[in-house]
């Protein structure tokens, strides 16, 4: 054990003086996520540092594919699917360094209610796969399944996993370790399809590099597996730390969850605690090779040889002879207990006499290589088993040993294909061999099987008897993988104390990289401030306690007129007239307000003219140093907006007076019809009391005076009328009614955001114009929907309050607008006042709104009319001519 840790430290130590410090290149699959773990660990743990190597870790994309990046010289090293191996079976000069996954994550993944549980379900249906040569080991399951591919509808992946939830796929290329995460968190159930359950294991993750870089560089092709392998083993038992540096160095667009479920998913394909990381079997190699030819991908394996690197040849060899001895011994037994099996069964008839001594052997023979066996008797349906098989489908004795009961210990899945195969061989006279998964009946636990045998047929040629062997292929991966566990558990141990003897050395490195990192964190989180500093449209400008300028934004030029650099050092008053920092420590906190809070203040710009601004500020401290960052955002558009949405609605409400003072002169006629009478009859007593001889005076005196206080009051009423309404003539134009609803329904949204009303649009285009005073026209408008505003506030507040406004052209050629509203309505008894001035149903009402109203639609020739129904609604709707051309 010493002997071994000083000759890996020596190796570490030599690796340092004789590999080239030139930066070398490794080019991933994808983006950066735990499923490279090791890589990560082997840069940020210095590995790769202590090999001498200069490592840069370069992540794929769709347009950066490994093989192709290699080859073109991009990159020194790579790391691939099976496609490494269908391109060196092509002719491209690759070599694999180790192959990190010793069963490969990539999957089919389909949603459960398409109902596709088996290849066979994939005909005909969308399919989202990279291309052939990448999902080589989909293209071999195909193959293997007797799939034409011709017969499957393969579309190119567009790497989303929204397609297949949306429907645009019906399954989807994905790994075990990835999009499963996004389905179960989204609750949707899915099926698997793992090419693993058909046939095709292949490595993945795979190492590699170029011939020319083994030939040119052998000694640096050595460290640099080494490192990568150093940073597996190191991932492997500290999956935390990696994710930790996932998401604070690499930025990786997935959760901490996210990548616990990767971790925990990949675990069980790289099988770390078993076999030895990187490790490639050239028997498995040979396999995958048959595998590509059998599905017609390539046509032979003449290129497969020197494809896997063997960084130690002559251990290998001595690794390989040891496996070679110990395949050879179970091939022996499972080809001698097989042969035994089949000809004692073929004995045991004919030879009766020696049944007890074969059956004996016959049992020893098998259980020796762990197979089972089986006879089925097809006339009755009954079968018999040996006691091995019984034990690998977890039945007993009691078992009711007929045919279908068989097809019950065959998994749903398999069942049928089984089934199948079964009649075919039948059918074609031909021996059998298959793989399944069977399910014990009492633990539902699953179990791989390989099943052999053939169909025994009497003189007639039916078929009288199905004899059969199966053997637990899961036992025997599990056996396989043991015999490399010790040396795994070995190497790991020599792993741990060379990394222990070499830790206090690597620790002061590592304080300094992390010095570094932070450093470059610190930098990234300065540029992006900066970034988005300078891309804001208001403008941003630090201050000191004393008033000074520190920093100003880019947007600091187009409201006050200055450069940034020409305001750093100068006063904020310079400005504004007035400290915002002291408005916000006096009068601000004398008004009780928040320093955050928005203020409108005038800014003074370059030119001397005045700004308006609104105005926000924060305050902070920066070592104990006060700081008073101003946001300022020029609100002068604004300002004029609102000023001429003033002037808009103050002539509105002067064509209001003026209709209301045209409504009232009738109605207040008789007031001062009252005063003009009184006055009349007065003059006429005066007369009288004058011609009385002699004349009464103090009766005539009191007359007068009388006659003198009408005619004040009725030049008062008249003074008021006046006061009121100033001249306003009528102005028409031509005018488009669609733009006039529009406007209106500006000026009123307010009113209906506060109470929650829906306002929907019914407006024919194309419309004629008309020429009309749009003032007036507009008020028109404003009043019908501020009356329908009044009618809806009064609804419950769940029942949903609608205002619709819509215009038409009659068949007299007139536009029609209505507005309709879905409020309480108008009862029969209000119909017949509505319109009449001085009715109202407000408490605070004048009612002269609709009376106005309807005077200045027929002032412009049109009419005004309503339709309503109580508990249903009011439609007010209006006329006007066209425009006469």
């Amino acid at each position: 054990m010493i002997q071994v840790r000083a000759m890996l430290f020596i190796v570490l130590i030599c690796q340092c003086f004789w590999v080239s410090a030139e930066p070398i290149h490794l080019q991933l699959r994808w983006h950066h996520q735990f499923q490279f773990a090791g890589y990560y660990a082997a840069l940020e743990k210095g590995y790769y540092k202590d090999a001498g190597l200069d490592v840069i870790i370069h992540e794929g994309t769709p347009e950066k594919k490994p093989v192709q990046e290699v080859l073109q010289g991009h990159a020194q090293y790579g790391e691939a699917n099976s496609e490494l191996l269908l391109e060196r079976l092509r002719g491209a000069p690759l070599v694999a360094l180790a192959a990190i996954y010793q069963h490969s994550p990539s999957v089919l993944i389909a949603r459960k209610d398409a109902e596709i549980s088996s290849p066979d379900g994939l005909v005909g249906k969308k399919i989202m796969l990279l291309n052939q040569t990448v999902d080589a080991d989909f293209v071999a399951m195909f193959n293997n399944e007797g799939i034409d591919i011709n017969r499957l509808h393969i579309i190119p992946s567009s790497y989303e996993i929204r397609d297949l939830i949306d429907g645009k796929a019906d399954a989807f290329n994905s790994y075990l370790s990835n999009e499963p995460y996004f389905l179960k968190q989204q609750g949707i159930e899915f099926n698997v399809l793992n090419p693993r359950n058909y046939g095709v294991d292949f490595y993945s993750d795979i190492l590699f590099t170029t011939e020319d870089e083994l030939k040119q560089h052998p000694e640096r092709v050595k460290a640099f597996r080494q490192a990568s392998l150093e940073g597996w083993y190191y991932a492997m038992d500290h999956p935390q730390e990696i994710i930790d540096l996932l998401l604070n160095k690499y930025k990786v667009n997935k959760s901490r969850d996210h990548l616990n479920f990767e971790a925990d998913a990949i675990r069980p394909l790289i099988v770390p605690d078993v076999i030895d990381l990187g490790h490639m079997n050239p028997w498995r190699w040979r396999h995958m090779a048959e595998t590509f030819i059998k599905a017609g991908m390539v046509e032979n394996d003449n290129f497969l040889q020197n494809f896997s690197y063997d960084p130690d040849p002559k251990a290998d060899r001595e690794k390989l002879l040891k496996y070679i001895r110990i395949a050879v011994t179970i091939t022996l037994l499972t080809g001698i207990s097989t042969l035994t099996l089949l000809a004692s069964y073929r004995a045991l008839k004919r030879k009766n006499k020696k049944a007890s001594r074969n059956e004996k052997l016959l049992r020893l023979a098998h259980e020796t290589a762990g197979i089972g066996y089986y006879a089925i008797d097809l006339a009755t349906g009954l079968w018999e088993s040996s006691p091995l098989l019984d034990q690998i489908f977890g039945i007993d004795a009691n078992f009711d040993r007929v045919i279908p009961n068989w097809a019950t210990l065959i998994h749903p899945e398999h069942r049928q294909r089984v089934l199948d195969h079964y009649q075919d061989v039948i059918r074609n006279h031909e021996r059998f061999s298959m793989e399944y998964v069977i399910t014990h009946p009492n633990d539902d636990e699953t179990r791989w099987v390989i099943a052999h045998g053939y169909i025994e047929y009497d003189k007639a040629d039916n078929p009288v008897q199905l004899v059969g062997t199966i053997q637990d292929i899961t036992e025997r991966k599990q056996a396989e993988e043991t015999i490399t566990c010790l040396n795994e558990k070995l190497k790991k141990k020599v792993h741990r104390q060379t990394n222990e003897l070499t830790a206090s050395n690597l620790s002061l490195m590592r304080k300094i990289e992390e010095l570094r990192r932070s450093k470059h964190q610190l930098m990234e989180r300065e540029a992006k401030l900066n970034s988005i500093f300078n891309a804001s449209v208001e403008g941003i400008i630090t201050i000191d306690m004393f008033n000074i300028i520190i920093s100003a934004n880019a947007a600091v030029d187009p409201i006050f007129g200055y450069k940034p650099e020409e305001l750093i050092g100068c006063s904020i008053n310079k400005l504004i007239q007035s400290s915002p920092r002291e408005t916000n420590c006096c009068s601000l906190l004398h008004a009780a307000q928040p320093v955050s809070q928005i203020q409108e203040i005038d800014g003074i710009h370059k030119n001397g003219s005045l700004v308006s601004l609104d105005l926000s500020t924060a305050e902070y401290s920066i070592d104990n140093e006060h700081y008073f960052t101003h946001i300022v955002r020029d609100v002068s558009s604004r300002k004029q907006r609102e000023q001429k949405d003033k002037k808009h609605l103050n002539e509105l409400a002067h064509v209001t007076r003026l209709g209301l003072m045209g409504e009232m002169a009738s109605g207040i006629a008789h007031e001062v019809n009252q005063p003009l009478s009184a006055i009349s009859s007065y003059t006429q007593v005066s007369l009288n009391l004058i011609n009385i001889e002699p004349p009464d005076l103090a009766r005539l005196t009191e007359i007068l005076d009388k006659t003198q206080q009408q005619a004040l009051r009725a030049g008062r009423i008249i003074h008021r009328m006046r006061e009121f309404v100033k001249s306003h003539a009528q102005k028409r134009s031509v005018a488009d009614v669609n733009n006039l609803i529009h406007e209106c329904a500006g000026l009123c949204v307010g009113e209906l955001k506060q109470n929650n009303i829906k306002l929907t649009f019914e407006l024919k285009n194309n419309l004629p114009p008309v020429h009309v005073d749009q003032i007036q026209i507009e008020q028109v408008i404003i009043n019908l929907i501020r009356n329908s505003v009044d009618a809806l506030k009064n609804l419950p507040e769940k029942q949903q309050r609608q205002l619709t406004i819509s215009s038409r052209l009659t068949l007299n050629n007139d536009i029609q607008v209505k507005v309709k509203d879905n409020g309480a309505g108008i009862d029969e008894d209000q119909k017949q006042k509505i319109l009449t001035p001085f009715y109202t149903t407000k408490a605070d009402g004048m009612g002269m709104g609709l009376s106005i109203t309807r005077s200045l639609v027929e002032a412009h020739e049109g009419a005004l009319n309503f339709n309503s129904k109580a508990g249903k609604g009011t439609t007010f709707y209006f006329t006007l001519p066209t425009e006469k051309v």
